[in-house]
């Protein structure tokens, strides 16, 4: 399962909507190309979206990024990102080919 949202998909991940293990990989919308810029990224999630666990969030999110399962595609091009605007989306796919790309509306 590939996740389209880093702060929606943690979330699911911490709220026991999605097994952490069924995850392959986030192709997050975050555009940090140095570990300042993920430490921001990654406070400003623990105060606005991670209530529910912010501790366990952060860990999930540190053991992605060690391990290569966060990727982000506007690191290459600005506009090149999953196409997720609203709470409501679709936020997790079982392929890449699934994915709706901002830049290919």
């Amino acid at each position: 399962m590939i996740g389209l949202s880093l702060s929606w998909c943690i979330q699911d991940i911490i709220e026991g909507k999605v097994a952490l293990d069924a995850l392959d990989k986030i192709i997050a919308g975050t555009r940090c190309p140095n570990p300042v810029d993920w430490d921001r990224v990654i406070q400003r999630y623990r105060d606005q979206c991670w209530g529910a666990n912010p501790d366990l969030a952060e860990k999930i999110v540190r053991r992605l990024l060690a391990e290569g399962r966060i990727e982000q595609p506007r690191l290459e091009n600005d506009r090149h990102h999953p196409s997720v605007l609203q709470k409501n989306c679709v936020r997790w796919v079982e392929a890449e080919g699934d994915i709706e790309w901002s830049d290919q509306k």
